[in-house]
C-alpha cells in the first residue's frame, strides 16, 4: 500500500477492506485448525501450538493496538460494566456448551469449577481492559480539551 501512490480515497479504502477480510478468514481458519486438531483428531500440542500462537499473538495484538491509540473496546454508553457482566455470563454458558461437546465431560462438579472459573477469570479481565481503555480515553479527551483551551 505504501507504493501506491496518488490513488482515489475510494480505492484505497477498498484495498483495506479486502486485507480486513482476508485478515478475518486467516484467524476463523486458525481457530477451526486448533479446535479440529485438539478435539477431534486429539492431536498432541506441539502438533497445533504454532497455530495457537498465532491466534493468541493476532489477539494480543489487535488489544494492544487498539488500546494504544484509544479505541473504545467497550462502547460509547454508560452501561458498558452491565454489558461485560451480561456477555461473561452469555460466553461462559457459550464456552460451557462448547466445552461438553468436544471433551464429551459429564462431571457436575468439574462443569461447574470450569463455569466459576471462566466467569471469575474472562470478568476479571474484561473490567482491567474496561479500566485502562476508559483511562487512555479520558487522557486523550483531557489532552483535546487543553488543545481546544489553548486555541482560545
Amino acid at each position: 500500500m505504501k507504493n501506491i501512490k496518488n490513488q482515489d480515497e475510494r480505492v484505497i479504502s477498498q484495498r483495506r477492506k479486502i486485507q480486513s477480510d482476508g485478515y478475518q478468514l486467516l484467524v476463523y481458519a486458525l481457530l477451526i485448525s486448533v479446535v479440529v486438531q485438539q478435539f477431534l483428531l486429539q492431536a498432541p500440542l506441539s502438533q497445533y501450538m504454532a497455530e495457537f500462537l498465532c491466534l493468541v499473538g493476532i489477539g494480543f495484538y489487535n488489544l494492544i493496538c487498539n488500546m494504544r491509540i484509544g479505541n473504545n473496546l467497550y462502547g460509547e454508553d454508560k452501561d458498558s460494566g452491565k454489558k461485560i457482566l451480561k456477555n461473561t455470563l452469555l460466553g461462559g454458558i457459550l464456552s460451557l456448551v462448547i466445552f461438553v461437546i468436544l471433551s464429551g465431560e459429564k462431571d457436575t462438579k468439574t462443569l461447574i469449577i470450569y463455569y466459576l472459573t471462566f466467569i471469575i477469570g474472562f470478568s476479571g479481565i474484561n473490567y482491567l481492559l474496561y479500566y485502562l481503555s476508559k483511562r487512555k480515553q479520558d487522557k486523550i479527551e483531557k489532552e483535546l480539551d487543553m488543545d481546544e483551551d489553548d486555541i482560545e
